[in-house]
């Protein structure tokens, strides 16, 4: 777990470190090739806020949602943007036996609703096939509605 962090930082730095120096060679490019002067500073700078700009919609896409996860018995997303992700590790640490003891129960049959962390509401279920047999789980997301805090 923790050579995963360390690799996902070292990942990170390493893209910073590429952007930040095609920025400033771009940047450089630019403005000598406009002259040298304010505006040619100014047209160099519009042209790398519309590339990055652009670049972050492209690539970006939209964020994955997490309300609604089909996941496999061997509690991975089984669907969508985060298809193949360990179920728990999108969820904190403090939540994530909770979360997993829900989902497990899930797949071997039971429905149930629970409150995890800070007005957290979920409910994990079974997907059944048309036999009956238990194929998949689903966790559902939300935020605890006031009237159900004080009932539950």
């Amino acid at each position: 777990m923790m050579a995963a962090h360390v690799a996902m930082n070292t990942h990170r730095v390493g893209s910073f470190v590429l952007l930040s120096g095609g920025v400033v060679l771009v940047f450089a490019g630019l403005t000598s090739a406009l002259g040298m002067s304010w505006s040619g500073i100014v047209a160099s700078a519009a042209a790398i806020a519309a590339l990055l700009y652009a670049g972050g919609v492209w690539f970006g896409g939209p964020g994955a949602d997490a309300s609604v996860l089909l996941f496999t018995p061997r509690l991975t997303v089984a669907a969508g943007p985060l298809a193949g992700r360990t179920l728990v590790d999108l969820f904190p640490a403090g939540s994530r036996s909770e979360i997993e003891s829900h989902c497990r129960a899930a797949l071997s049959g039971q429905s149930q609703r629970f409150v995890c962390g800070d007005a957290q509401a979920f409910e994990a279920a079974p997907v059944r096939s048309a036999d009956g047999t238990v194929l998949y789980g689903i966790l559902i997301s939300g935020t605890v509605r006031s009237e159900q805090a004080l009932a539950g």
